[in-house]
């Protein structure tokens, strides 16, 4: 749901939307200057909720090296 703020125009995503009886779409600096008014006059301001994104996971753990039976000798001569 890509809101836009019912003040700013299709310019400004919307992050607040308030509900009483109608629903009004607001950016974070109108809500933040109608909050008052808007609360004053029963309206109820909630935050919008997006969809989380999951962040990819930390890598599996490296598989453990198989100990060095010393098979592997280095003659100097």
């Amino acid at each position: 749901m890509n809101e836009t703020c019912d003040r700013c125009g299709p310019a400004v995503r919307a992050v607040y939307r308030a509900s009483r009886g109608g629903q009004l779409y607001l950016c974070g600096h109108c809500a933040n200057q109608l909050r008052p008014a808007l609360s004053a006059q029963g309206w109820a301001i909630w935050l919008i909720a997006t969809p989380a994104v999951t962040p990819p996971g930390p890598p599996a753990p490296a598989k453990p090296r198989e100990p060095d039976t010393g098979s592997h000798r280095i003659g100097l001569n």
